[in-house]
């Protein structure tokens, strides 16, 4: 399992819990959600808990093939968004509304 934490502090304090409470297969980088994780792409399953204002295309580029991703998406007004990926292309489905914190990460930054 791998997850971002924006928040140097809330990344460190993941770091310590997840040791604290035994789990050995989580890492948490600090950094921009935005952009994924290349270095350990292609997943089969990504969730994001954050919603960006539309979807990241480079959570999208490291979806696998035959992967999904679950994410909430909007600004103001969100709804979950699950994203297919097969070898013809990418397909998205928007299901229910929600209300996350918003991803505060962008492209580049």
């Amino acid at each position: 399992v791998y997850t971002i934490e924006i928040v140097p502090e809330l990344a460190e304090q993941a770091r310590r819990t997840l040791a604290e409470t035994g789990y050995r297969n989580v890492q948490v980088r600090t950094g921009n959600g935005y952009l994924g994780w290349p270095e350990r792409a292609p997943f089969p399953r990504i969730i994001a808990t954050a919603a960006p204002a539309e979807i990241p295309p480079a959570l999208v580029e490291q979806l696998a093939v035959g992967g999904r991703m679950v994410l909430p998406v909007g600004d103001g007004l969100q709804e979950i968004v699950i994203v297919t990926k097969t070898a013809r292309g990418v397909t998205e489905r928007r299901t229910l509304p929600v209300r996350f914190v918003p991803m505060v990460g962008r492209p580049g930054q």
